[in-house]
């Protein structure tokens, strides 16, 4: 609802719905920008073409990564706090994503989408793995879970894209059944 405030006084505002409008499209978007950003991330930080020696676009793209790491994972909490189920997820990334809990000390892979959201939105370090053999940079985060415990996820950020556009995909082609 649009309301335009009182002309006189100068105050336009506008009231919400009720709840942040997050479109399937938009979170579409910012998968294809993080599958993009991690798979240009070779040629453009380690083989460039231009003068980098003042590290200014290291840290412009370390900045655009984190930032629309983070825009997919809360956009995609959005959608799950708004009634889109998480549940049954965990198919998406079982081949996507590595998590050690420090009580645990095991790798498992039964992350829902929302556990992966998660994990990106707490995470108290974001460090991006190269290696030559890896044409994908690994991305790690790490953090401290409520109980104290200690906790590492590792994945591709382009097959974790990849993920959930095939998550899209299916849950819109249920929706129009």
């Amino acid at each position: 609802m649009w309301c335009v405030g009182h002309r006189s006084c100068g105050r336009f505002f506008m009231e919400l719905r009720g709840q942040h409008a997050v479109s399937f499209q938009a979170v579409r978007a910012l998968a294809i920008e993080c599958h993009a950003l991690d798979l240009s991330a070779y040629d453009l930080l380690l083989f460039p073409v231009h003068n980098d020696s003042r590290g200014l676009t290291r840290t412009t793209y370390d900045e655009l990564l984190t930032s629309k790491m983070l825009a997919l994972a809360i956009a995609l909490r959005t959608k799950f706090y708004q009634g889109v189920p998480h549940e049954g997820t965990e198919s998406y990334l079982a081949h996507v994503c590595a998590y050690e809990q420090e009580r645990k000390g095991t790798a498992e892979s039964h992350l829902t989408l929302k556990d992966a959201c998660d994990k990106i939105i707490h995470a108290d370090s974001v460090v991006r793995q190269f290696k030559e053999e890896q044409q994908r940079p690994l991305t790690i985060l790490t953090g401290v879970a409520q109980d104290k415990a200690k906790w590492t996820l590792s994945f591709s950020l382009a097959h974790f894209a990849d993920s959930i556009l095939w998550w899209l995909e299916d849950v819109e082609a249920s929706a129009v059944q």
